[in-house]
């Protein structure tokens, strides 16, 4: 194909800014008016922008009859080579594109299509998958919701051990859907979400009211009996909701308090030494009486641990790692005691000395009447340092 476009380069020179590939028909009506006007002109003349823009078209229009006048067989032999390569592709290059084409349609409806219909029916599937997870794991919520409220009205100290194994089912469905991907976490949704202030405030004021009525409970004796089915189930409620919490409650309503108030007793009795003895015999009588009654009742009562029944006076027992309730008793008291003696020593005067005066005798006296090697070797530990100098 031959081009005359070369050997007629010069006949276009004049017209280079038309095509220039970054020609920009704004910029170049904006130079031309600023060139006509300049930039100090306040009145805005177009005619002479105009009138230069349509010279140039009438002289582009003479040239481009010049091109074609003395270029009209080239031009001619171009088009008609055109023309046959047109008939080419049309007649034989078409046809071979068509059947190499019909393949890839082939494969495009019988493979590719049918993959996109199933990406898009698999993405909807596991949409609906995800919404069906999503209901179910709320369900469980809701359903624990319920019968929280429900229980709560109907009777609380009669049902305190289920509704503190709903508490722990529930903070354990929330600890769950901490670790799972918030669009597909229960907490995604408003009402389970919400619910869960509601159920920690609960679930501490189940804690505090439980741990009252422990303490209270276990400050009399009188109340020891199998038939106390409130301080059984608030045991049951404190230990289930908050094993430390259980622990500490009991010992600090037991072991603690019955050293406290024998401390109390003693300690007022070091002020009189003759009759320390006889008031160290009615504390001993008294806190094995109660740790008695207390132990029995607590091997007869059990807690479900480990997936088996155990004697409460076991389970306590093994976390303390202690052989018996009034064996942690006698080491409660006697630190106190020493504590007592060490204060009464340190301050002097006739007190301490009368202290002194009784001291063999107050260990001859322990000696005799403490049968349990380990009771007496603590008191005697205690009463020894009356004679530290």
């Amino acid at each position: 194909m031959t081009v005359p476009v070369e050997a007629n380069k010069k006949e276009l020179e004049d017209f280079e800014a038309y095509l220039e590939t970054d020609f920009e028909p704004n910029k170049f009506a904006n130079s031309l008016l600023t060139v006509s006007n300049g930039y100090e002109n306040q009145e805005l003349d177009l005619s002479t922008s105009l009138k230069k823009l349509k010279f140039d078209l009438v002289e582009l229009d003479k040239r481009m009859k010049s091109i074609s006048t003395s270029n009209y067989e080239s031009l001619i032999r171009n088009f008609t080579e055109i023309s046959q390569y047109q008939k080419l592709v049309e007649e034989r290059i078409n046809p071979h594109i068509q059947q190499v084409n019909k393949p890839f349609d082939k494969i495009k409806k019988e493979v590719l299509d049918p993959y996109d219909t199933a990406v898009k029916l698999n993405s909807a599937l596991r949409k609906m998958h995800q919404t069906l997870e999503l209901l179910r794991s709320t369900s469980f919520f809701i359903f624990i919701f319920q019968q929280l409220e429900d229980l709560q009205v109907s009777g609380y100290d009669r049902d305190i051990v289920k509704i503190c194994r709903l508490h722990v089912q529930l903070q354990s469905l929330y600890d769950e859907s901490m670790n799972e991907k918030s669009e597909e976490s229960a907490l995604s949704v408003k009402l389970v979400k919400n619910y869960q202030a509601t159920a920690t405030a609960k679930r501490l004021a189940l804690i505090q009211e439980s741990s009252a009525t422990i303490s209270t409970e276990l400050s009399r004796i009188t109340n020891f009996h199998s038939k106390n089915t409130k301080l059984y189930n608030n045991l049951q409620a404190l230990f289930i909701l908050d094993q430390k919490e259980f622990f500490s409650t009991f010992e600090k309503s037991t072991v603690q308090r019955q050293a406290t108030l024998g401390s109390s007793q003693l300690s007022k009795a070091l002020q009189s030494p003759r009759n320390l003895i006889s008031i160290l015999l009615e504390v001993k009588e008294n806190a094995s009486n109660y740790f008695a009654k207390l132990a029995e009742l607590l091997n007869k009562w059990t807690f479900f641990v480990d997936n088996k029944n155990l004697p409460i006076s076991n389970v306590i027992l093994q976390s303390f790692k202690s052989e018996s309730l009034i064996a942690m008793y006698w080491q409660t008291l006697s630190q106190k005691l020493k504590k007592n003696i060490v204060a009464t020593m340190a301050r002097g005067g006739p007190i301490a000395k009368n202290l002194k005066v009784y001291s063999q005798g107050l260990q001859s006296a322990v000696e005799e009447k403490f049968a349990n090697a380990s009771e007496k070797d603590q008191i005697l530990d205690a009463l020894t340092i009356i004679d530290y100098k």
